[in-house]
């Protein structure tokens, strides 16, 4: 039986996460059964879910936002408190402000006016030598993308940085792994970061990474 991945997509054109997102189901190939659902319709029957990517940006700024239904929210909630797991990419941890709890049960949150990023460029990103299985087969790789920092970890959630770029004397995490914490049951996440366009989904390191978050996040260890 197929592993179903729900990937949640849209909002404004400088994320095409749509066309990302196909292409991340491309490189998964057959042993997965993708499904993508445009804003607030990803939420929808989660219990035939394994594993919900957060994509889209849907955020209160936006031109024609919706929030999600209190009906939503709570499948969101109780997916995660299931014990299942998400995997939050780039721009969707900025998703749906006016409702905190999201961030919360993400694991990362974009605080506006605090959170930032760098200007578009090509930037280097540095494979720590952490062991784990979401960078497995990885080395140091550039790429064509912009870098979040000051990114908020949900509280009780201790993640472990596994790559990391420099900007401005800083090391910025750029994929981030972990578990529990944000609610009674909740089982694992992680944090892509990079993935601002299609230029940064043309580093090739980025097809390995997505592969091994996925079958790091809905595999047992």
């Amino acid at each position: 039986m197929k592993t179903t991945i729900r990937f949640h997509v849209g909002g404004p054109d400088f994320h095409p996460v749509a066309e990302q997102a196909q292409l991340i189901a491309q490189w998964l190939g057959d042993r997965y059964a993708c499904d993508l659902r445009e804003g607030g319709a990803a939420f929808d029957d989660l219990e035939k879910v394994d594993l919900l990517v957060v994509m889209g940006l849907f955020w209160t700024g936006g031109e024609g936002y919706e929030p999600l239904s209190s009906a939503r929210q709570q499948s969101f909630a109780a997916y995660v408190a299931s014990g299942r797991p998400v995997l939050a990419h780039h721009g969707g941890i900025a998703s749906y402000d006016d409702w905190p709890r999201f961030g919360e049960l993400l694991g990362f949150t974009w605080v506006w006016g605090t959170t930032e990023h760098s200007p578009v460029g090509e930037w280097a990103v540095r494979v720590l030598p952490t062991g784990h299985a979401v960078v497995a087969g990885v080395s140091d790789f550039e790429l064509t993308d912009e870098l979040y920092f000051d990114v908020k970890v949900s509280d009780g959630l201790t993640p472990t940085a596994h790559a990391e770029a420099d900007y401005a004397d800083r090391k910025l995490p750029m994929v981030l792994t972990g578990e529990g914490g944000r609610t009674g049951g909740a089982g694992k996440t992680a944090w892509l970061a990079n993935g601002h366009d299609m230029r940064a989904f043309a580093a090739p390191a980025m097809k390995q990474l997505w592969i091994n978050a996925t079958r790091w996040l809905t595999e047992q260890d």
